[in-house]
């Protein structure tokens, strides 16, 4: 086996464990989002959208070091979209090149457009808007496996159990009858299905298509690699036989078979594996011919494409559902948009949301989803609450815990608690209990906050549930057991959500006199009305006193 793969291999499927991680609980040993924080696309571009320097993504900052040394590495070994592709394209292999077919100075029609691509990225960057997950391999890789296979292999899983479960109590796995995988259900996993095939199709062009042509983490590993330390340099020994050109994966070889793009080779060292003279070494410090230019871009072409991602980025400002955080004219933002528990203020949680879907991928209740076009298009694919599917568990900080930017702020269980997403809302159209006067108290049973309590209202002969907002942390569980079919008669909106960049979400609670704890919870058949809370007693109730309605132990606030 090379070299490339002995490396190459391990790695891919350490990806795919730390992804298989990202799941509750989380283990403490390790950061299952490590892939991500050294993507430098991730790194840089979202430093430079943000404005701000994030310590969790600065571990780019080792692979851009490194490049320096050893050029483009993290290309050959440690990048997932590469290994796929490679896998790919072995798979499916090109074949009937010539002998220069494949060489630096006949394969580069397409080359070029990373880095146009990055420059269109920066230029979108000046405006506050980031199109980093449009072109982030590590961002790509992520949202494939996470969205697309992983629930495919659970589906799988179940199939072969299911086959033999009837065998398990003979053979002596009785205990393995009753296995059976939860599979998640994803939105916009076919677009991520159809995207990816599409990159790796690209392979019946050129091998490694999206590595030498697209991806604009490739460009900026490019810029630092134009002179490493470690480099090829071919002997005299060399007869000119082509094999290193033609099975360069990244076209990087010139025709004279001597010189090197250095910003191009990933340092597989197949060229040295298939020469057949031994000729091909690579070697610190070594002084090689150069191949000049290796990036050949003039400046019109780069100030258009700066300019193009400029306009691109002002155009989607400008759009009517362009969420512009406390900025007027005030956005027409979706009721049904109801951001992660530790989100950032929208417009920083934008700039920093790479739409890799690890927060995804690892909500312990699946409620998390990406979005289309609820949040603008600078806000696709970003992460919300879908409470008809499922509530946010109170349990659970995993979000934060993963996101390799911070744009869901790492909360303690208590601080969590305390990051109101929303407010719940009772259409009374659609409730059993208001509209149809039939007995129903799944809300109130299920609300972990006691938010909503079951009163004798006018009118009604049966208790009908009442939401104290003051109470409500918008967690979803209401709306996700709300026994109406279709749209919950309960629903979950924004109105009241906290977002804060700094400082602590309990103080600021304390602070607006939310209540998020069952401490003081008022009786079921009493009111919520200004009497109630003054101590005063109601036309038909009796006011709660304190020490002769409430257990033993409880006290009002």
């Amino acid at each position: 086996m090379r070299f490339q793969r002995l490396l190459q291999i391990p790695l891919f499927f350490f990806f795919l464990f730390l992804l298989w991680l990202a799941a509750y609980p989380l283990p403490s040993w390790f950061e299952v989002d490590l892939f991500l924080r050294l993507d430098p696309l991730i790194s840089l571009g979202t430093m430079a959208v943000a404005r701000a320097f994030i310590p969790k993504a600065a571990w780019a900052f080792a692979i851009l070091g490194l490049a320096l040394f050893l050029g483009r590495i993290f290309c050959g070994y440690l990048c997932p979209m590469g290994a796929t592709i490679d896998f790919w394209d072995w798979l499916n292999p090109k074949r009937g090149k010539d002998k220069g077919e494949n060489a630096f100075e006949r394969a580069g029609r397409f080359r070029n457009l990373k880095t146009l691509l990055l420059i269109g990225l920066a230029g979108a960057g000046v405006a506050g808007i980031s199109w980093i997950f449009f072109f982030s391999p590590l961002s790509l890789m992520t949202r494939f496996y996470s969205f697309v296979l992983y629930p495919m292999g659970l589906m799988l899983a179940n199939l072969f159990l299911d086959l033999l479960r009837p065998l398990f109590p003979h053979i002596g796995l009785e205990s393995l009858s009753y296995v059976r995988y939860t599979v998640p259900l994803f939105n916009t996993n076919l677009f991520v299905a159809f995207l990816v095939l599409s990159i790796l199709l690209l392979g019946r062009i050129q091998p490694r298509f999206w590595c030498r042509n697209l991806c604009p983490a490739g460009a900026v590993l490019a810029l630092f690699s134009l002179r490493p330390l470690f480099r090829r340099a071919v002997s005299e020994k060399c007869t000119s036989c082509g094999r290193c050109v033609r099975a360069c994966p990244m076209a990087a070889i010139s025709e004279d078979f001597v010189k090197t793009a250095h910003s191009e080779c990933i340092t597989c060292l197949k060229c040295q594996e298939v020469c057949p003279e031994h000729a091909i070494t690579f070697k610190m410090a070594v002084k090689v011919p150069r191949l000049s230019p290796e990036i050949d871009l003039n400046r019109r072409k780069a100030l258009s494409a700066g300019a193009t991602g400029l306009a691109a980025a002002a155009l989607t400002m400008t759009n009517l559902h362009h969420l512009h955080g406390g900025e007027t004219p005030r956005p027409l933002r979706s009721s049904r948009l109801i951001r992660p528990p530790g989100a950032l203020p929208e417009t920083e949680f934008q700039a920093r949301c790479v739409r890799c879907g690890e927060c995804v991928k690892g909500c312990l209740t699946n409620t998390l989803q990406p979005v289309w076009f609820e949040a603008g298009l600078s806000g696709l694919w970003t992460p919300k609450i879908t409470a008809r599917l499922a509530g946010c568990e109170q349990g659970c900080n995993l979000c934060g815990q993963v996101c390799p930017t911070a744009a869901i702020r790492p909360l303690s269980l208590e601080e969590k608690s305390f990051a109101k997403v929303g407010t719940a809302r009772i259409d009374k159209s659609r409730c059993i209990a208001w509209e149809q006067d039939k007995k129903c108290l799944i809300c109130d049973e299920i609300c972990p906050y006691n938010a909503i309590v079951s009163q004798f209202v006018p009118g009604h002969p049966i208790p009908v549930p009442v939401i104290d907002e003051s109470r409500c942390n918008g967690c979803g569980y209401c709306e996700c057991k709300c026994p109406v079919e279709g749209e919950s008669a309960v629903v979950v909106e924004p109105s009241g959500e906290l977002r804060l960049a700094l400082g602590s979400y309990r103080e600021k609670a304390r602070e607006l006199g939310l209540v998020f704890h069952a401490k003081g919870r008022v009786q079921d058949h009493t009111i919520l009305n200004r009497d109630e809370r003054e101590g005063k007693e109601g036309p038909e109730f009796p006011a709660v006193k304190e020490g002769k309605k409430l257990p033993p132990g409880f006290t009002t606030n």
